[in-house]
């Protein structure tokens, strides 16, 4: 991973390109609706996350990604949102099948 310290202070609405470490896609990308709301690409269906910046974590509260691990850090200057297999196998989540970054895409 590529990314530096610091740490993401706000998390811009808009689409963040999920790509496995392996270079596989992950079916959709995850888009950022508003400060509370997201969907992925491929899908309708729209859930409500929070993000805590002192924790650099992700709680997706509903929706197709609740209760998936993740984290943030930057790349450059642009928040990257991660998903580690690990941490989402030891919870028992099954749709993070190898470890994915979610780049932010400028439009």
């Amino acid at each position: 991973m590529y990314a530096q310290s610091g740490q993401v202070t706000h998390l811009p609405a808009g689409t963040y390109q999920v790509q496995a470490n392996d270079g596989k896609l992950f079916k959709g990308d995850i888009v950022l609706l508003d400060d509370s709301h997201y969907k992925l690409s491929t899908e309708n269906t729209v859930g409500e996350y929070k993000f805590s910046t002192t924790a650099q974590r992700i709680l997706f509260l509903n929706g197709t990604l609740k209760g998936a691990f993740a984290r943030t850090v930057i790349s450059g200057t642009d928040p990257v949102i991660v998903l580690p297999r690990k941490e989402n196998e030891e919870l028992g989540f099954k749709l993070i099948q190898t470890d994915l970054q979610a780049f932010y895409k400028k439009n």
